[in-house]
């Protein structure tokens, strides 16, 4: 389901915006939002069972995290924030 890989980092985001867990945690809470939607996801037409639902939502999470962390230190490390 590639909607995960979409959804999972919009409602990370939301949770940062909140400040409602620290920063540090926030991969943690990625990966977590992200089997949870997946296991949410098993009722829909076409998705897999629940423990392939779960790993592809984590997978979801750690991946949208880690690919968002990539984009903003790559920003910082070569200047392009300042333009």
């Amino acid at each position: 389901m590639t909607f995960l890989v979409v959804v999972t980092p919009v409602f990370v985001q939301a949770i940062k915006k909140t400040e409602l867990v620290p920063s540090k945690w926030l991969p943690t809470v990625s990966i977590l939002i992200g089997a949870i939607l997946g296991a949410l996801a098993t009722f829909l037409d076409g998705s897999g069972s629940l423990a392939t639902m779960i790993w592809a939502g984590a997978l979801a999470g750690a991946g949208g995290t880690g690919l968002f962390e990539q984009f903003t230190n790559r920003s910082k490390k070569y200047g392009e924030d300042d333009k």
